[in-house]
């Protein structure tokens, strides 16, 4: 691993140094994580761009935490832990996949309105936008990830069964965002295909910075580590043509 800080008493970790860098990408943990299955994809990130992972509290090394019983209490505690550790100023790029695509959407949204940090982008994955899924649907969804993501740690799918409860009771802002939009996806995803994230576009005042697909279906960014950390380069660098903007919601 790159070196970095691990605070055992936070929920986010940092991974890489902070040190004489300006950008960071920060991760939202899938439904059912304990720890931060992006690290190994932090490790394909250059040494000038440090990783904040967001961890869920009261399971893994935070198990004697009290765990947050809404996407809007997790949402909270990762924004005071974010603000604790990092020095304002900072440009932040956000990644969250599935469940973490919404709990990213809620962070920037916070991020905005009281604005410690420049949020230069806002990359989603395999989520359909928020509010779309119909709630009767959600936990069949998620729950079919029990044999995919997490069930070497959560063999009894407590804590995913916990996280598709947060996402079935969450209560959408239906805000738009200023920050920029990268769509990411498998192509064999029964969630989430390219298609039906594009609605994502008009959640943003500002532009769509593309889609970005790659093979597997729901966890292929587990197989595609190096792929997937090469373009979120390429988005704090700058170097991925925006499409036009959607009229906000």
């Amino acid at each position: 691993m790159r070196g970095g800080d691990l605070v055992e008493e936070r929920a986010v970790v940092i991974q890489g140094s902070l040190q004489g860098t300006t950008d960071a990408v920060l991760f939202l943990p899938p439904a059912g994580s304990v720890e931060s299955p992006y690290l190994s994809m932090g490790e394909y990130l250059p040494d000038t761009l440090p990783a904040l992972h967001c961890e869920m509290p009261g399971r893994g090394r935070l198990a004697g935490q009290e765990e947050p019983g809404s996407v809007t209490a997790a949402v909270d505690r990762w924004l005071d832990d974010i603000t604790a550790l990092l020095p304002h100023g900072r440009r932040l790029h956000l990644f969250g996949h599935s469940l973490g695509a919404l709990s990213a959407y809620e962070l920037v949204i916070r991020l905005e309105a009281h604005p410690r940090y420049a949020v230069r982008s806002l990359s989603v994955s395999g989520a359909r936008e928020p509010g779309h899924t119909p709630r009767t649907a959600v936990a069949a969804a998620f729950g079919a990830l029990q044999h995919t993501t997490g069930q070497e740690n959560d063999p009894d799918g407590t804590w995913l069964a916990r996280d598709v409860r947060m996402r079935r009771e969450h209560r959408v802002t239906h805000r738009p965002v200023h920050a920029p939009i990268a769509l990411f996806c498998g192509t064999d995803d029964p969630f989430a295909r390219s298609a039906d994230m594009a609605p994502w576009a008009s959640f943003t005042t500002g532009p769509l910075l593309g889609t970005f697909t790659f093979p597997g279906g729901h966890d292929y960014y587990l197989s595609h580590r190096a792929a997937v950390a090469t373009v979120l380069t390429d988005l704090v660098d700058g170097r991925c043509d925006p499409l036009p903007a959607s009229p906000p919601l």
